[in-house]
């Protein structure tokens, strides 16, 4: 399409609607916040403007032209006199599809708040003290991404970006699961760190009945999982164990441990854009990267490990092997 695109269209329109796609985005995020997809679902899979704006409490004509620039990205479809339908594209903008990603999408708020301070990411800093500090930090009166959804008063936000995180390891976990061999582990105990509430261990420990869990991750993370485990996945608690930096209890050790990262590896020829825009928001959220198979390797030495084995996922992941040096 974009070689299309590069052929018809002069080169000043194809940047203009680039440059546009932060227009794109806010309607994105604001018809999924409205659950337009889902109302439109539930009438049959098309209707009229004029009763999506009732059942929105939206205006009209405005929500019309935003329901326009959606469609002519394949987000709905536009069948005339004023007539829209679901696609493929809007329908993952529902609450009951398998693969939704509106949890994702209504993260919105996070991330544009980060990217207004890119230009401050970009910029030398003189003060070893604020090199530290990311966009995202800069945008909340100097408060981290994870610091700030463990305040009282954004437990909502926290929780929307917990349920993001499950949709993404619903997203990104098919290829993981696919074209990685877990069954070799299936006897060993699997330790997820930094994995959310679990969901990617949750389905492992589901696939393996053998194979046992830790769940490592931020104190006010563990202590909601720990309550979503109980509820939803109380089959599987005597094999699992929560662990957080302010644990009383010590972490279990083990004997010639395998480190397993999955992780987005890119590199000059990555044929995604997508994989170079999630770059730039871990660098504005949290001061990380997606980084190549070299980078990789070099973290991995100085960190005192041994890059083995890279398996390479549908979906954007990888699978990273490396073994104590």
């Amino acid at each position: 399409m974009l070689d299309f695109q590069r052929r018809v269209f002069p080169p000043s329109y194809l940047v203009l609607n680039e440059w546009c796609g932060f227009l794109v985005s806010k309607i994105i995020y604001e018809l999924t916040k409205l659950e337009v997809a889902d109302i439109i679902k539930a009438q049959g899979g098309k209707m009229n403007i004029y009763e999506i704006a009732k059942a929105t409490g939206t205006k009209e004509d405005k929500l019309n032209r935003l329901l326009r620039v959606a469609a002519s990205k394949g987000i709905f479809c536009s069948i005339g006199n004023g007539v829209y339908a679901n696609t493929q594209l809007s329908l993952v903008l529902c609450k009951d599809h398998p693969n939704t990603f509106r949890n994702i999408i209504l993260l919105y708020e996070e991330y544009s708040s980060a990217t207004q301070y890119l230009a401050y990411d970009l910029k030398l800093q003189t003060d070893n003290k604020n090199e530290q500090m990311t966009s995202f930090a800069k945008a909340h009166d100097g408060i981290g991404a994870f610091e700030w959804w463990a305040l009282p008063e954004n437990k909502e936000r926290q929780e929307i970006f917990n349920k993001g995180m499950v949709e993404q390891d619903s997203i990104y976990g098919k290829g993981l699961h696919q074209d990685y061999d877990w069954s070799q582990y299936r006897n060993a105990t699997f330790v997820d760190v930094a994995g959310g509430s679990g969901g990617f261990l949750f389905q492992l420990l589901t696939r393996y009945p053998t194979m046992k869990g830790v769940l490592y991750e931020y104190p006010s993370v563990i202590e909601k999982s720990e309550q979503l485990w109980s509820t939803n996945h109380k089959e599987l608690l005597d094999r699992v164990q929560f662990f957080s930096s302010s644990s009383h209890h010590e972490a279990p050790s083990y004997s010639k441990p395998k480190l397993l990262i999955a992780e987005i590896l890119i590199d000059d020829r990555t044929k995604f854009p997508l994989l170079y825009q999630l770059d730039i928001l871990m660098m504005c959220m949290y001061n990380g990267k997606e980084r190549t198979k070299s980078e990789i390797t070099e973290l991995l030495n100085k960190s005192g490990w041994k890059l083995t084995k890279v398996t390479y996922c549908s979906g954007g992941f990888s699978v990273i092997e490396a073994v104590p040096l």
